[in-house]
């Protein structure tokens, strides 16, 4: 027999028996592994790709722990599945097609989460190393089956402390910036900041609109000071909010745009200034924001200055997924699709209504991710699960609600409003008054606790929306009264009297020194625009009062249902704008397509341009110099501003195709 057998035939390696829990100790390995790579490349590379801010979705440090459960889940369930096929298929060895399947997965992962290669890519070159990776674990086959299933057990330890280092951490910041506050003044009030993001003054109620869209909203404006012209320091939201928390306008802050930023580094310093949040802090306030626009109001870009609590992304289970790098994908080919669609349907039947909910976030990612919306109901649970925490200090809390924000559309359980659906102002409508409605609930919580009657209530936002006028339905590529004007509301019973009303353009980078004033610090807070309270305290004749600016930098990324607004106007696809509002004009200047001018007063809607009149061109003139004025009042970080104003000459029969729409 030894003379039968060829001296160059080596048997074939005994193939090593498997056990249910020893392949899912294989995909633990993989999960666990993958998934805290794919968490610290997420953090990396969505400040390697800053430039791509906008069309993307957002993580922050918790992502490292969450990565690693998801996909350890994932893992494992692909596992148990190959293993069941196993049991039907004798000759399948389970144990090579799991490690082949984790091997692409675990590739295609760190691949895909650089966002710089096509999906197609990161598979093929998946499938390839998997197969390098697959002939290696045959040779090897028994060696590993002990080593999965003596790391796995320490990887998951070490993901347990991670985890739990990651949340301590954030404790302890919290916790520390708490224990370091120093006293409040006895009887400080609360302060309660509520932006509605992407609301146009002239869609509530007590603005003058036929529909009963804000009923709370009107109620405080009834019971305090509503201010009637209020003007955002832009049209869209991270340079308004940068104003909000700054008390500056955006040629002081510098943040027209998401600025660059280090792979490795802090985050924004937000021009320098300091911020309401750390203005309070000093008055022995507890801080805290909570923000459902987590693509331009969140802590990665600096906001979590001043504020020791901030709540922005992972506020459910569907949002914690969508953010993982499986997650996006799941949301790239299932959740882009019609509500009438199978996956959707199915979803829906097996109760995630909440993964169907679509956000702006991710919006304009070339491969579809959506994001998870965070609604205001939400929110609010946040809010008060935070006011509870310590309540024997005053606190000041910064909302931002997401739901007028497109998509429009309620949550499926919420009762729609009587008037017509059957347009995109209708569903618009409907956004406003489910938000209302919350911020009721808001206040109804805090009166439980005894606290409403001490609290002070600021309500605005940071921008309006086009809803098809000048030719734009979104907002961010121009400055017109409607992306603009913006309500704003002082609410504080005992302080502010009731039911007045101010007429006066005022910008609500304002709202950082009035805030200050009425909580009783100093009269220099340190916040540049004068406290709105001279306006409503005023008898007679109101005081002079400063033209109100906003700004738009230039902005060449194009939406696409924004982008015939660029044939009938000039948008800040080309070019840069200012604007300049006073109780009877509003110039707007494009720092390449010249100026527009709109006697708002008796033409709210701004469709006819004055500016090429013989009163226009004086009026123009006279407003062009005193917002260069504006523009060169010395603060640190100005660096040669209003350079765009030479514009005087520009404005001329030729820019008739840009006039606006009528």
């Amino acid at each position: 027999m030894t003379k039968l057998m060829s001296p160059d035939v080596t048997p074939a390696p005994r193939a090593t028996r498997w056990s249910v829990g020893g392949l899912v100790m294989m995909a633990l390995w993989f999960g666990i592994v993958a998934g805290i790579v794919e968490g610290v490349g997420l953090l990396l590379f969505q400040r390697i790709n800053w430039a791509r801010w906008g069309p993307t979705l957002h993580v922050s440090e918790q992502i490292i722990w969450i990565s690693a459960i998801v996909d350890a889940i994932l893992f494992s369930g692909l596992t148990l599945l190959i293993g069941l096929a196993g049991r039907f298929i004798p000759r399948m060895s389970a144990a090579s097609l799991v490690v082949f399947a984790l091997s692409t997965a675990t590739v295609y992962d760190w691949l895909a989460l650089t966002a710089r290669l096509y999906p197609a890519s990161c598979l093929l070159l998946g499938l390839g190393t998997a197969a390098v990776v697959t002939r290696w674990f045959r040779r090897h086959e028994s060696a590993s089956r002990y080593f999965f299933q003596g790391t796995a057990p320490w990887l998951a330890a070490v993901l347990v402390v991670a985890g739990a280092g990651i949340q301590g951490r954030i404790w302890f910041r919290e916790h520390r910036a708490l224990a370091e506050l120093p006293p409040a003044s006895p009887g400080a009030p609360n302060v309660l900041v509520v932006v509605v993001d992407t609301l146009r003054a002239d869609h509530l109620s007590g603005y003058g609109y036929a529909r009963p869209t804000s009923p709370n909203m009107d109620r405080l404006g009834e019971q305090g000071v509503r201010f009637e012209n209020a003007i955002s320091t832009s049209s869209w939201s991270f340079p308004s909010h940068v104003s909000l928390v700054t008390g500056r306008y955006q040629f002081e802050h510098g943040l027209g745009r998401i600025p660059p930023m280090a792979a490795f580094g802090s985050s924004p310093d937000l021009g320098g200034f300091p911020t309401l949040g750390e203005k309070l802090e000093r008055q022995g306030y507890r801080t805290a924001a909570f923000s459902a626009n987590r693509l331009f109001f969140s802590g990665n870009l600096g906001f979590s200055r001043g504020f020791a609590h901030f709540e922005d992304y992972f506020h459910s289970p569907a949002d914690m997924f969508v953010r993982t790098l499986f997650g996006r994908e799941f949301s790239r080919i299932y959740l882009v699709r019609t509500d009438r669609s199978k996956p959707k349907r199915v979803l829906r039947w097996l109760g995630f209504d909440s993964l169907l909910d679509p956000d702006a976030e991710g919006w304009g990612n070339s491969s579809g991710a959506l994001g998870v919306r965070k609604r205001a109901s939400v929110v609010n649970q946040e809010v008060v699960r935070w006011i509870d925490h310590t309540p024997q200090r005053p606190f000041f809390a910064f909302l931002n609600y997401f739901d007028a924000h497109g998509p429009y559309g309620l949550p499926r359980s919420y009762p729609r409003p009587a008037w017509p659906q059957s347009s995109e102002m209708d569903l618009y409508d409907d956004d406003i008054r489910y938000v209302d409605d919350n911020l009721g609930q808001l206040l109804e919580a805090l009166q439980q606790r005894r606290l409403l009657n001490n609290t002070l209530v600021v309500i605005t936002s940071d921008h309006g929306e086009g809803l098809w006028q000048h030719g734009l339905p979104t907002h961010g590529r121009a400055l017109y009264r409607e992306l603009i004007h913006v309500p704003l509301i002082f609410w504080y019973p005992g302080h502010i009297a009731p039911g007045l009303r101010v007429a006066t353009p005022v910008t609500n980078a304002s709202i950082a020194s009035t805030v200050m004033e009425l909580v009783g610090a100093q009269p220099q807070s340190g916040f540049p625009e004068p406290s709105l309270s001279g306006l409503w305290d005023a008898w007679g004749v109101p005081p002079e009062w400063p033209a109100t600016l906003s700004e738009l930098a230039q902005n060449r990324y194009e939406d696409g249902r924004d982008r015939s607004g660029n044939h009938q106007i000039p948008t800040s696809t080309t070019g840069s704008m200012k604007s300049l509002v006073t109780p009877q004009w509003h110039l707007i200047v494009h720092e390449k397509l010249g100026g527009q001018l709109y006697d708002w007063a008796s033409d709210p809607g701004e469709s006819n341009n004055v500016v090429d009149t013989p009163e226009g061109r004086e009026v123009a003139r006279q407003l062009a110099e005193r917002m260069q004025g504006m523009l060169t009042r010395s603060f640190a970080g100005d660096s040669s501003p209003g350079r765009d104003l030479e514009w005087s000459a520009r404005h001329s029969n030729s820019h008739d195709s840009h006039s606006p729409t009528r």
